[in-house]
């Protein structure tokens, strides 16, 4: 869950708002957003703009930051919004609407962030947030909100370390390889492309040749994300992009691709996944409960085989060796010893990258 101290200004990387259409960033004709605070819980009330029922208008200006791409601006004060020193801590809501064309029904979302204190305001993207742990049981009074969200820093970093990926929408410029194929596979998923420019060209590819494999309902892509180039058996021009057999392909190359988009492993409504909230809650509650060297510190796994001998008079165990120990502990072993958190880890670790051969439906 994204978090803003009071008196930290947002960035775009912070409370944003991302348009697109068939998997691409479109700009609207209108888009608009108010600032609410569900501290106390539902419906809550508006604190920006400060007049009632009436929304920030971003579709141009300011809060226009490219193609697609919004965030929460405040174009009276020409800066973007701003928690006050006196803005209510806790959970808060930013409500979206827009709409594609003059005609069109508006359509609207929302995301939810918190409020924290000055000394505790950080410009990372959390995926929990300290409320979180303390409807978990740790008070403020033994564990102050800078610490709670140091914590939960550290232990998202690896919990992105451990799974090879992130789990929120992020921007990002790739420049990879080329592999002779039609097809480029990404390790982490894909949300949107904003353009692809392929073989070294400085020109932006129309969206029109290529397809983004970017779906995370049915179907899911988050396991298998690519982008894969469709152009038409009959189009020969050279100058548009090099053809084998009317397919278009992606030479090979050192770092000749090269793609920005939002990439992240996020739920169909745009969200964390709630296991991989679960877990960083569940890190972030023992390290802060369980510091190292103390007392309530987890022990580590014993060293056990297979029981090959038992003398019950003279209270002797023989085990048997199953392999060197080094090669079989668990991962992580040192870091964690909850089953729960590392067969989550387990679940979204992301493929390991290999050197991919040309893709089979090129041929």
């Amino acid at each position: 869950m994204p978090a803003i101290a009071r008196e930290q200004e947002n960035t775009p990387a912070l409370l944003n708002w991302f348009t697109s259409v068939n998997g691409i960033l479109t700009d609207m004709v209108k888009v608009e957003f108010q600032v609410w605070d569900i501290s106390g819980g539902l419906p809550g009330s508006q604190v920006f703009p400060a007049v009632a029922d009436t929304w920030e208008d971003v579709t141009t200006g300011g809060g226009h930051y490219s193609t697609g791409h919004y965030y929460c601006y405040d174009n009276a004060n020409a800066k973007g919004w701003t928690p006050g020193i006196a803005e209510p801590l806790g959970t808060h809501r930013v409500k979206w609407r827009w709409k594609s064309s003059d005609s069109a029904p508006y359509q609207s979302d929302s995301e939810d962030f918190e409020v924290l204190v000055q000394s505790a305001g950080s410009s990372a993207d959390t995926y929990i947030g300290v409320q979180d742990v303390r409807d978990a049981g740790l008070s403020q009074a033994d564990y102050p909100d800078s610490d709670v969200l140091a914590s939960i820093e550290l232990w998202q970093q690896f919990l992105e370390r451990a799974c090879r990926q992130w789990f929120i929408p992020r921007i990002k410029v790739f420049s990879v390889d080329g592999n002779d194929s039609d097809t480029l596979h990404f390790g982490v998923p894909i949300v949107s492309i904003e353009y692809l420019k392929i073989n070294d060209r400085t020109d932006e590819l129309s969206p029109t040749l290529y397809r983004v494999y970017s779906g995370n309902d049915l179907p899911d892509n988050r396991k298998n994300p690519c982008i894969k180039l469709v152009g038409p058996s009959w189009n020969r021009d050279i100058f548009l992009a090099p053809i084998v057999s009317g397919q278009f392909r992606f030479l090979k190359g050192r770092q000749n691709q090269e793609i920005k988009g939002i990439f992240g492993y996020i739920e169909p409504d745009g969200s964390v996944p709630g296991l991989v909230k679960r877990a960083l809650l569940k890190l972030v509650i023992e390290k802060l409960t369980c510091p190292p060297g103390g007392s309530a510190s987890p022990t580590p796994p014993s060293v056990l085989g297979f029981v090959l001998e038992e003398k019950t008079d003279g209270h002797s165990i023989r085990y048997g060796s199953v392999g060197e120990f080094e090669k079989r502990k668990l991962a992580f072993s040192g870091i964690t010893q909850d089953p729960e958190v590392l067969d989550i880890i387990k679940l979204y670790r992301a493929p390991i990258g290999i050197a991919t051969p040309a893709h089979w439906s090129y041929f």
